[in-house]
Order: structure tokens, then C-alpha cells, then sequence
């Protein structure tokens, strides 16, 4: 037997409408051990388990939770396989692997929330869109979550996905109004999980380096986005190595782990810009540094543990990557790098076709683990 029977006891105790007193009279036994059965504190002897389902009119399956195992392996079975395929970037096949199981469990709120954001990334869809594709569903969706679910990570996928779906409609009061119900920056699980343990501990030392890996990709991102939005390639070049620095002062054992694919793209875009100044010695060195950290990253075991101080203990492990593309990091680099007018500029030099054909042989796949 497991634990499923005592809340499943409880479960069918209240469907039929009678106390604990009631059924401990029906089944001869007393009102204290039905209680802990419910509990969990203590199982039905073995001898119970055909009178009690017999009385509740089920099989004995159901009132042992034998159906609710299977299902909760089923649902396991489909989010490992979801993981895997998309850390391999085949993400056709894991729309259509979270698509079928929304289908058969469309009241898990697991399934739900993974479909949610399936249709929101829908790979099929191009311009227009899964945004817009699947607005009206979205919507839908979301209104469900917000009025039945209670669990907090879904309902904030939630709301992030409708406020984006407000944006699109043009709705910008609804957006702000959506964005509001967050909380804000001293309220994350990071800071809150960091309160619980003891300064100094085991546990606070792990807290504390968690907090820092995530504010660190968090400021990164804004950092990027701020190089990215500034037109003037000098100042542009000035902000993406403040990104590196960022990143060499955390991982100062350049144990970069995932971060070999950022370092990878900052660089990749300061030899862009150094392209357009026509500063090609800097722009063929920031391209080699570039496809080297793409090499790295494609490098990578299944798990990397980080040693740097700041962040020593936490584990990256490809497997929770949505890589969003089956090429491996060096051949989606080459084929942007060779898409691209820097490309065009400098592709009859001996510089440029030394690179390609150093990092050429390097092009595959995402590595099956």
C-alpha cells in the first residue's frame, strides 16, 4: 500500500457525505484510526482495504492510488522527455509531445502551464506568431489558471503571458495593470528562501550563491539589451565588455558553464560592430574569441559544477537548456556570422576564411546525452 489511500479515504469519505465516526462504526474499528489513516500517520491493515472500497464503491485500484501512481508517472515520463527534446532543440517534437498530453491530462496544472507556453512559442508559427496564432486560446487559458489554479508558479505564467497578450492588442493600461501583480525585486524566492537559514551556515552559503547566479543573468540581460538598443557602435562595444567584465569578475575560475554561450554572443557582436568602424584586426580577434566560447559551450559535459567563489556549488546542466535550435552552438554561430553583412565585408580576406575554416569542422548537432 502507499500514501495515496488515507487522502483517498478522506476524498470518498466526503464525496459519500459521512463523519469519521461513521465510518469507523461501519468498519468496526475507531474513530482515532480512521483519523490517522487520513493523516498519513498510519496505512489500513491489508485485511480493510476490499471492505473499505466495497463500502465506497470503487475498485480496489482507486482506493489504493494505484491509478494516481500510474498517472503521476505518466506525467513524469512526458515533462523528461519534454527536457530532452528540448535541450536538443527539436522543439517541433515537443510542441507535439505537450499538445497530446494537454489532450489527455488537461487538469494538471504542470501540463497546463507547459502547454500554455508551447502555444505561446508554437515553432510552426512564424509571422504571425504563436503569440497572435493562439491569442484567443491564450486568453482563455490564462483566465482558467487565474480562476482555478492555486499554484503560484503557474499563475504567474500566467499572468506574464497575459500581459504580453495585452500589449499585443494594444492594451497598455491592462498590460501595466497585469505587470503590477508581481512582486517586485525584494520579494523573489531567492531573498525570501535566503531569510530562512542562519548566516554563515551550510545552507545559507548555497542560498546566497543561487541568488547571485540568478540576479547575475537578470543584470546581464539588462546590460545586453541596453549594448544592443545604443546606436553608436563605440559606446555600443563599450557596454557589451562591461558584459564581459560583469561576467569574468563571477567566474573568475572561468568555470563558465552556460555562460560560454553569452561570452560566445558578446563578442560575436562587438566584432559586428568593430566591422562597421572598419577596425578589422579587433573584429577578426572578437570573432575567433567568439566561435572559441562556441566551441566551449558545445564542449560541455552533461553537468558543469561551478568552483568560482561567488557562485561555487551551483550546478548548470543541459538537460534544463531550451536551446530553441537542434545545431550546435558553433554552426548556428557561422551560419549568423555568415548571414550577416560583416560577412559580406570581409569574406575575401585570409583572416576571415582562416576562422571558418578552423570552426567548420566543428558544425553538428546538439549532443544526445
Amino acid at each position: 500500500m502507499n500514501l495515496y489511500i488515507g487522502e483517498n479515504i478522506k476524498r470518498l469519505r466526503r464525496q459519500k457525505g459521512i463523519t469519521q465516526e461513521k465510518l469507523a462504526e461501519r468498519m468496526h474499528i475507531s474513530t482515532t484510526a480512521v483519523s490517522k489513516w487520513e493523516r498519513n500517520e498510519t496505512l489500513p491493515d491489508i485485511s480493510m482495504v476490499l471492505p473499505l472500497a466495497s463500502y465506497f464503491g470503487v475498485s480496489t485500484d482507486e482506493l489504493l492510488g494505484l491509478d494516481a501512481a500510474k498517472t503521476e508517472a505518466r506525467i513524469q515520463e512526458i515533462i523528461n522527455e519534454r527536457n530532452r527534446l528540448c535541450a536538443l532543440g527539436k522543439e517541433s517534437e515537443a510542441f507535439d509531445l505537450i499538445v497530446s498530453a494537454y489532450e489527455e491530462f488537461p487538469n494538471d496544472w504542470r501540463i497546463v502551464e507547459d502547454y500554455m507556453w508551447k502555444l505561446y512559442y508554437d515553432p510552426n508559427c512564424v509571422d504571425p506568431y504563436g503569440n497572435e496564432v493562439h491569442k484567443e486560446e491564450l486568453y482563455r487559458l490564462c483566465e482558467r489558471v487565474l480562476d482555478e489554479c492555486a499554484v503560484d508558479q503557474v499563475r504567474y505564467s500566467a499572468l506574464s503571458i497575459l500581459g504580453s497578450l495585452y500589449v499585443i492588442d494594444g492594451r497598455m493600461d491592462k498590460a501595466i495593470e497585469t505587470a503590477k501583480r508581481f512582486p517586485s525585486l525584494e520579494f523573489t524566492q531567492e531573498e525570501e528562501l535566503l531569510g530562512c537559514f542562519e548566516k554563515g551556515s551550510d545552507d545559507w552559503w548555497a542560498q546566497v550563491r543561487t541568488k547571485i547566479a540568478k540576479f547575475a543573468e537578470d543584470i546581464f540581460v539588462d546590460i545586453r539589451n541596453m549594448a544592443l538598443e545604443t546606436k553608436e557602435p563605440r559606446e555600443s562595444i563599450r557596454i557589451l565588455k562591461k558584459a564581459i567584465s560583469m561576467i569574468k569578475l563571477i567566474f573568475d575560475d572561468e568555470d563558465y558553464g552556460f555562460w560560454n554561450y553569452h561570452l560566445s554572443e558578446l563578442h560575436i557582436w562587438i566584432a559586428h560592430r568593430y566591422t562597421y568602424l572598419d577596425n578589422y584586426d579587433s573584429a577578426f580577434e572578437n570573432f575567433e574569441k567568439g566561435l572559441k566560447y562556441a566551441k566551449a559551450y558545445d564542449d560541455l559535459p552533461q553537468t558543469t559544477k561551478h568552483t568560482s567563489f561567488l557562485v561555487r556549488g551551483n550546478v548548470f546542466d543541459t538537460h534544463n537548456i531550451n536551446s530553441g535550435t537542434e545545431k550546435n552552438d558553433v554552426a548556428r554561430e557561422l551560419d549568423n556570422l555568415i548571414g550577416s553583412t560583416s560577412y559580406q565585408k570581409l569574406k575575401d580576406l585570409p583572416q576571415m576564411e582562416a576562422i571558418i575554416a578552423k570552426y567548420k569542422p566543428f558544425i553538428g548537432n546538439k549532443k544526445e546525452f
